[in-house]
């Protein structure tokens, strides 16, 4: 009797953090998600030439590359006040990125082609602040690499906003440092579901050295469940 008593206690006690976690982690992206995607906006998309290893491994090239040379624009991209000023700003850097993917490229040993544009790309439905914003074509600089039909990274343009998966797939989170403006530039980046292709999420930082993140409410589920094994060991 006194051991089904200790087995119900635990397993409620367990299902209560389970739900604290869940709480925690909604209030946790509220709190860092204090602005939407703004109407008014210009999205930057990279597309892998297919899903294999050797592509994606191009693709995050790319993308670094093309982050590293972005963070010398953000101070610049904030100044605009208008979505036009913005567009013309960054049509004149097209050229730029275009000649950065090339050279990424011939230093990769890829020969297939490439393309660099602004204008309107589709996108898939996305959910950032517990706002949904629906599938559809928005305007963005779209970096296209051979066939374009491998996984895609993403993030906002203008306003210098980044964004990360948070969890879910779709879930976005905003990178205080590019919103503020800071010398850290573009410190995130997302990577999206397309219709023929899998999730594959990474963080993108000027430091090439890998993060380490822990979770407090992680650990603590750790310790709580070797306390419940223990009861019964």
């Amino acid at each position: 009797m006194r051991e089904n008593r200790r087995k119900s206690i635990a397993l409620i006690c367990f299902s209560m953090l389970i739900l604290l976690m869940s709480w925690e982690g909604q209030k946790a992206d509220t709190a860092a998600a204090d602005g939407l995607i703004p109407q008014e906006s210009i999205r930057l998309r990279i597309l892998a030439n297919s899903d294999s290893l050797g592509d994606q491994a191009v693709k995050r090239l790319v993308r670094d590359a093309v982050v590293e040379q972005m963070n010398g624009w953000v101070a610049e991209l904030a100044r605009p006040e208008s979505l036009e000023e913005a567009r013309t700003m960054v049509q004149g850097r097209l050229s730029d990125i275009e000649q950065r993917v090339g050279e990424t490229l011939k230093a990769s040993g890829k020969s297939y082609s490439y393309e660099v544009e602004l204008g309107e790309v589709p996108f898939p439905t996305k959910i950032y602040g517990g706002a949904v914003y629906p599938a559809g074509e928005y305007e963005a600089v779209r970096v296209t690499l051979g066939a374009g039909a491998g996984k895609n990274w993403w993030c906002v343009l203008f306003p210098p906003l980044c964004f990360v998966d948070a969890g879910s797939g779709d879930a976005l989170q905003k990178s205080a440092s590019a919103k503020s403006g800071e010398k850290d530039g573009i410190a995130a980046a997302k990577e999206s579901i397309e219709p023929n292709a899998g999730t594959d999420t990474a963080m993108v930082q000027a430091d090439p050295e890998e993060v380490e993140v822990r979770f407090f409410l992680w650990d603590m589920l750790v310790n709580f469940w070797n306390w419940i094994t223990g009861l019964f060991a």
